[in-house]
This record gives C-alpha cells, sequence and structure tokens, in this order.
C-alpha cells in the first residue's frame, strides 16, 4: 500500500515545480522573428506578441497602426502561456539549421523562476521535430484564438529609426532631439520620443538634420522596452 503514497508525492513534487507566470508587466512570454534579409536599411523587427503577467497582450498584424492591445480572460492566458510551459519553453534552447537569409524565432518564457529565451532557425511550424514543435506551441491568430476585445495599441514612447539617404528634394528640419544622436541600430540611428512628439512622423518620410537628411521609420515601444536596446537583433 505504498504505491499509492508515493504517487501522491509524486504528484506534489511536479505540481509544485511547474513554472508559474510572473506578475505585472513582467514578460510572461514574447514571440518574435528577428533578422533574415535582405532587409531594407532601417527596418526593425516587431514581436509577433507580447503577453504579460497581469494578462495583457499586445499583437502585431504588420506595420504600424496594426498593433492591437487585449485584456486577456484567466482562461485565454493560461491556454496560451499552458501551451508554452506544456512545450518545455521553460527551458533554453536554440535549434540552428543554417539556411541563407533565414530569420530566427526567438521565444522568451518568463516566470517565477525567471526567463528562458529559445532560438529556432529557421522559423517553421510545418517542420518535423522539436524545431516545429516550439514554432506550433507559440503560433496565435487572434481572430480564431481569442474572443477578448482588443483596441489599437496607444504607446506612450515611439522609437525613431533614421537612415542617410542621397535624397536631393528638400526636406523639412527635424524639429526634435537631433537624429544623428542616436543609437546605432538597424544601419540606422535610433532615438525615442513621446509619441505625442512624434504623432506627424510617418514611416518612410524624409527629414534634414544637421546638413543630412534621413528617411525615418516608426516604432511603438511596449512596455517591457524601455529604449532603443531592445529593438537591437538578438
Amino acid at each position: 500500500m505504498r504505491t499509492l503514497p508515493l504517487l501522491l508525492v509524486l504528484l506534489a513534487v511536479a505540481c509544485q515545480s511547474a513554472a508559474a507566470p510572473p506578475g505585472g508587466r513582467t514578460v510572461a512570454l514574447r514571440a518574435e522573428v528577428v533578422g533574415g534579409g535582405p532587409r531594407p536599411p532601417g527596418l526593425v523587427d516587431h514581436p509577433a506578441f507580447v503577453l504579460y503577467g497581469d494578462r495583457t497582450l499586445i499583437v502585431s498584424l504588420g506595420a504600424e497602426p496594426l498593433v492591437r492591445e487585449y485584456h486577456l480572460t484567466t482562461e485565454e492566458f493560461d491556454r496560451l502561456y499552458g501551451r508554452a510551459r506544456d512545450a518545455g519553453l521553460d527551458r533554453a534552447e536554440t535549434h540552428d539549421d543554417p539556411v541563407p537569409d533565414a530569420g530566427t524565432l526567438v521565444v522568451t518564457f518568463g516566470s517565477d523562476a525567471g526567463t528562458a529565451v529559445t532560438r529556432v532557425t529557421p522559423p517553421d511550424r510545418s517542420a518535423t521535430g522539436r524545431a516545429g514543435e516550439i514554432a506550433r506551441a507559440v503560433a496565435l491568430d487572434p481572430d480564431a484564438d481569442l474572443t477578448s476585445p482588443f483596441t489599437p495599441y496607444r504607446p506612450e514612447r515611439v522609437a525613431v529609426v533614421a537612415v542617410e539617404t542621397d535624397a536631393t528634394a528638400a526636406a523639412p528640419p527635424w524639429p526634435l532631439r537631433p537624429l544623428a544622436d542616436g543609437t546605432p541600430v538597424a544601419t540606422g540611428r535610433c532615438a525615442t520620443y513621446p509619441a505625442a512628439d512624434v504623432a506627424a512622423v510617418r514611416t518612410g518620410s524624409s527629414w534634414s538634420d544637421r546638413g543630412t537628411t534621413y528617411t525615418v521609420t516608426r516604432r511603438p515601444l511596449l512596455p517591457d522596452e524601455p529604449d532603443c536596446g531592445p529593438l537591437t537583433p538578438r
């Protein structure tokens, strides 16, 4: 009769060892494809989605402004987070199959025990084996998988990536902190500004600054992105 108590002990240990999600605006799950090419100058990546411990979910369906903010139900959060946990993403892995110009799927899994980062190159949901399993574990179709309503994501700050151009047409002067003082990123310079200050700035527009003409790309910063640092390919 010792078998039953032993099984109960093992079950209790397993339950205790399962990764629990973090709280607040700490990243619980982040999936993004970085790199790959050829890439236009100044292009910066945007995560496919970021799930936070307070059940906020930010989903990118393409270039700004197609960025949605959801507040998930407990069931939706548990399903999305649990699927990644059940796939073993609470432990870091790297799967690298060299393919020319392939991007890399980067999955960040956050828990009460810390953060695990998994990388898969190339990302292919149809692949067999572990790499395909990981890609499928973080696949998300918000229209099919979620019932919670969404609103357009309203960032507090926006990154502006400026790339020098040889355009000859006159460009208006840049009215804010100099673009040339930004952080090097994506073959350009990145600076962050309050969203209201760059509301009239459009991706692809040209500006002159200190005698140089730049083409700029907007990138809304997410709650876990304090500056341009996270925009550098990892």
